[in-house]
């Protein structure tokens, strides 16, 4: 009985950390995945912190399709000059450089968003 209690303990304790793991393995996609956008800003809708909602950026690119980005947590903006830049100097019009990845069920999460002259 008592090596049975320490083998389902122990299974018990490897299974917590797989968990762990593909946790943070969902958390932060591996770079190779990154893609990157360039376009013009179309429209920004600032996130709620409240109700959890996103910071959403729709852009359209040179075959004038528009693509929607949300941006991701940690995500950068960085000024033509490469300075750090705050969400209020992305308007309509702002020519930019997105690096992104698209989950699983497709949403493109911005990483960083970069103003291009």
């Amino acid at each position: 009985m008592k090596k049975l209690t320490v083998l389902l303990s122990v299974l018990l304790v490897l299974g917590l950390v797989s968990l762990s793991f593909a946790q943070q393995k969902a958390a932060n996609p591996p770079a190779a995945q990154a893609k990157t956008f360039t376009g013009t800003i179309s429209k920004v809708t600032p996130g709620d912190p409240a109700k959890k909602t996103p910071t959403v950026i729709v852009a359209v690119g040179s075959d004038q399709k528009e693509v929607t980005f949300h941006l991701g947590r940690n995500a950068t903006l960085t000024g033509a000059d490469g300075k750090p830049i705050t969400l209020d100097k992305l308007t309509s019009g702002t020519k930019v450089e997105i690096t992104y990845y698209t989950t699983k069920g497709g949403v493109n999460t911005a990483r960083s968003i970069k103003v291009v002259s």
